[in-house]
Order: C-alpha cells, then structure tokens, then sequence
C-alpha cells in the first residue's frame, strides 16, 4: 500500500493563528502525524525554544529546501543522525554565548546529539527587523559573508547540518507576548536559515538570541519562550535528524520526491508559497486542505489563486480527511450524477 504522505505548511512572520507564536503547531503535527506515514513541516512548525517533541515520521525540512524540493529540484534523502556545527554571531555578549556554549553541552550529553564543533563569525551579522505593510516581519543582515564563511569552516569540520544562534535586536513584541501580534523576529530568521541552506545544500536551522526579558506572565502561546535563555535545544534535536537534500539528478530510489506527496495543509489564506504552488501545478497534483481556522496576514485563499481546494474548518476536521484518504472512503458530499 502507497505510504500517506502529507506536507504540513505555516509560514513564519505572517500571523499564523495557528503555529505564528512559540510551537503552538507542534500538537497539530502530532495529531496529523498520527495519521500520515510521513509527514513534511518545516523548523518554524516544530521548534518550541527549549520544547520539542520527537515524531520518528517527521521531516524537518528547512523553508528553502522544502520549496526546492516541492519544485522537483531536490529530493530529501532520510538519515539516522547528523553531525551539527553550531554558528554563534559575534555579536553575543558574554552572558549570552555562556548560555548557548551550556545548551551545546546539554544537548550533547543529555540528548545525545552530535554536535561536530562550535565557531563564532568573523565579525558581527548585524541583523534588522522590519515589519512589512500587511503587518508581516521580515529583517536584513549587514554581513551576509561572514554567515556563509562560518558555516564554511563548520563544514570543513565535518558538520553535516548548521545550527545558527543570531544576535536579534528586540522589537516591538507587546502584541506577540499577549497571543495577539506577529512575531518579530521569525521573517528574519527565515532570511539567515535560507541563505545557508541555497548555499550549502544542507539542513539548517536559525535560534535567535534575545535580550534579556524581564519576568512576566506571558500568553500560553508564547510560554515556552519563557522557559530559559536560549533558542536553541529544539533546533539542535531537529537538526540531529533533519534529511538531507539531494538534487534530483543524483537521488536513489528511496530519496523522497515531491511526486509522493498525497496531501498538503495549509492556512486557508496562506496559499501563495512557491512551495504548495509547486506541488498544485503538477500534472497530478495532491489534495489542498485548506484550514479555515488558522489566519494570517497574507489573505491570499485558494480561490483567489484559482486553486481547486477543500475547505476544512478545523485541523481536527483536516485529521478527519487523511483518515478518509488513507483508508480508501470517498465521502460523498453531492448527488450521484448520470453519465450521458
């Protein structure tokens, strides 16, 4: 029988009602994990600051990578362990590089990831945050080539996958602490993680280092936030079995391409992602569920795209479609017509 596959997709920095704060998605991958034999998300779905939750089915597939790869042009390749090199921006302070050398150790010799090393840029990135007219957060880095050499060295050494803590200046986030705003940093992010992966071909993932925050009560979305002083332990567990990325032309029969997908989920009005168009404007393209109780920004809905979609009002109710699919049941939904 055909394994279900399934590509869960949230973009970072846009609102997400559902997976825009700190892991709130993690438990809808859970549930659709449940259900699909393989399930396709990106970092931003499954990392929750220093929460995490191993799902053997799970592909954690960076946000470049996964629209290459919904484009044909790479295949993702599964492995049982990566060897991590982590990249820490010069820019840290004393305090901040402590917390972040003891996260590597903790990782280590409490998860067992390998980690290859650690190095620092050369100078420091320099990264902005800016907020775009629909209320998007997106951001630069004054030093782009420091990124890369960094990640360079960390490959020279044997590194098989790049964890990037980046020094992220502390932006206006009164909204996104009270479960209501858009995550200031989390365009950015996808900035750093897509230059290092369209560079290298490898998985990688970026956790942003704060300032310190003062304690407070927070909203239950974005707790887990609150729980230490570095990012960077769910990107380490992700990291450590991350697949890799292989381009087309060199995969093996069991490398996974795009052609296997059965399923994409997605924002209801989040459709316009090279990705999922990708995967829609193939000659057999897969189901589009289109989940209407998770918003954002964008408003861009299947229809507006021409897109041919099921509407589904909850991710609960998207749960309820696989289990229909992987067992073969048409739902019937109109009345039987004659065929003249």
């Amino acid at each position: 029988m055909r394994p279900l596959t399934v590509v869960l997709v949230v973009p970072t920095g846009v609102g997400a009602a559902v997976g825009g704060f700190a892991g709130d998605a993690i438990p809808v991958v859970r549930l659709l994990a449940g259900v699909a034999d393989r399930l396709v998300t990106h970092p931003n779905v499954l990392n929750g600051a220093i929460l995490s939750w191993p799902l053997a089915n799970a592909l954690y597939v960076e946000g470049y990578a996964l629209d290459r790869w919904c484009a044909g042009a790479w295949h993702l390749r599964p492995v049982h362990r990566n060897r991590v090199g982590v990249l820490l921006d010069a820019a840290l302070d004393d305090s901040q590089r402590i917390h972040h050398l003891n996260a590597i150790e903790a990782a280590r010799f409490t998860l067992g990831v390998d980690i290859v090393g650690w190095c620092e840029t050369a100078e420091p990135l320099g990264i902005t945050l800016a907020t775009g007219a629909r209320g998007t957060s997106w951001g630069t880095l004054r030093a782009p080539g420091a990124l890369l050499a960094a990640a360079e060295r960390l490959v020279d050494a044997g590194a098989e996958a790049i964890a990037i803590v980046g020094s992220c200046p502390e932006g206006d986030d009164r909204a996104y602490l009270a479960g209501q705003g858009v995550d200031p940093v989390g365009g950015v992010e996808a900035v750093v993680s897509h230059l290092v992966v369209r560079h290298l071909r490898l998985p990688a993932a970026h956790a942003p280092a704060l300032p310190p925050a003062a304690a407070e009560r927070v909203h239950p979305r974005v707790a887990a936030e609150s729980l230490g002083h570095t990012f960077l332990p769910c990107v380490l567990a992700g990291l450590s079995r991350a697949p890799r990325y292989v381009v087309a032309s060199e995969a093996l029969p069991d490398d996974l391409g795009p052609g296997a997908v059965d399923v994409v989920v997605s924002p209801v009005d989040c459709c316009g992602g090279a990705g999922l168009l990708a995967l829609m404007a193939r000659p057999d393209p897969p189901v589009l569920l289109a989940v209407e109780e998770n918003t954002t920004r964008l408003g861009v809905t299947p229809e507006r795209l021409g897109l041919k979609a099921v509407r589904v009002a909850s991710y609960l109710e998207a749960c309820g479609w696989l289990v229909a699919l992987k067992q073969g049941v048409a739902l019937a939904t109109a009345p039987l017509s004659r065929v003249q």
